[in-house]
């Protein structure tokens, strides 16, 4: 991303999240803010009534849909696994590389115990406080709300995560979504190994990451393509993917266990099974949960 400027790709998930949200019967996962979350561009864009009406069609959902069902499949996925942590007890949860994500407006008055750190690149933060305080029409969020900026590339989360109130000796619940695709594998394994250095024992992550494209098969191996150019028209290239069984051997290395890896199938199969809009979760990326042991 350009420096001065808010992620092109979050607007684009926030797009396809409010899409779902607006369109789709029995939604994977309903969030009402996204409309107002993302671009102006992309809301003129889902306000056109033909637009949406081929955007939701069955034959473009064969292609479109897997960019839906990646989106709305990995909110799912994460916030039902925070939940059970929430309701074993858990009181901190950190977002990192928070993007548009809505949480804050949906749910955080919902658990005022919990203290939610959302942790991301200034320039896309700046973007998203500005557009909280809008869409809440008021210069106060909830209290039990705290950001924290960090550059992923320059900075380890640990680090930043010091300058806030961050409770190290607390298990935390975090969630690491759309991110890991656009930073090169040292750098995910790098903070990776950082909180594992840091976050205290039962601390959860749920993180979704590429799939070496070597691995992929047929229309899947085209897709991932199509997607790669797409994210580099938009100034920010797809750089990185994992083999599923190295990445299970270097995180088991630093002291995580692999609770779950869903696949593609896995996660069509849970969240998708029977839909009549047809989408349907492309092999191109995994659901991951990790646990410290």
């Amino acid at each position: 991303m350009k420096a001065g400027q808010a992620s092109r790709t979050a607007e684009a998930a926030a797009a396809l999240r409010a899409n779902h949200h607006l369109h789709a019967q029995n939604p994977v996962f309903s969030d009402p803010y996204a409309l107002q979350m993302t671009s102006a561009e992309w809301r003129r864009l889902l306000s056109i009534p033909l637009l949406h009406k081929v955007m939701n069609s069955n034959s473009l959902n064969r292609i479109l849909g897997l960019l839906t069902a990646q989106v709305v499949a990995r909110s799912r996925f994460t916030e039902d696994l925070l939940i059970e942590a929430i309701g074993r007890g858990l009181q901190q949860y950190v977002l990192v590389g928070a993007g548009l994500d809505s949480f804050v407006l949906r749910l955080a008055h919902q658990y005022p115990q919990l203290k939610i750190y959302e942790v991301d690149h200034p320039d896309t933060q700046r973007l998203k406080i500005n557009k909280l305080k809008r869409i809440s029409l008021s210069s106060e969020l909830p209290s039990n709300v705290e950001f924290v900026s960090i550059d992923f590339e320059k900075e380890q989360l640990s680090n930043a995560l010091n300058r806030s109130s961050y409770q190290q000796h607390l298990p935390a619940f975090f969630s690491w979504l759309g991110t890991t695709h656009y930073l090169a594998p040292e750098t995910t394994l790098a903070t990776l190994g950082n909180i594992a250095s840091f976050a205290a024992q039962n601390s959860e992550l749920a993180m979704d990451y590429s799939v070496d494209f070597r691995e992929l098969q047929g229309i899947e191996k085209i897709g991932s393509y199509a997607v790669s150019q797409f994210t580099r028209l938009l100034k920010e290239p797809l750089m990185g993917a994992f083999s599923p069984q190295q990445l299970h051997c270097e995180v088991e290395a630093m002291g995580y266990a692999v609770v779950e890896d869903l696949s593609g199938d896995g996660i069509t199969e849970r969240y998708l099974k029977h839909r009549t809009d047809l989408i349907r979760h492309t092999a191109a990326t995994h659901l991951i949960q990790l646990r410290i042991a």
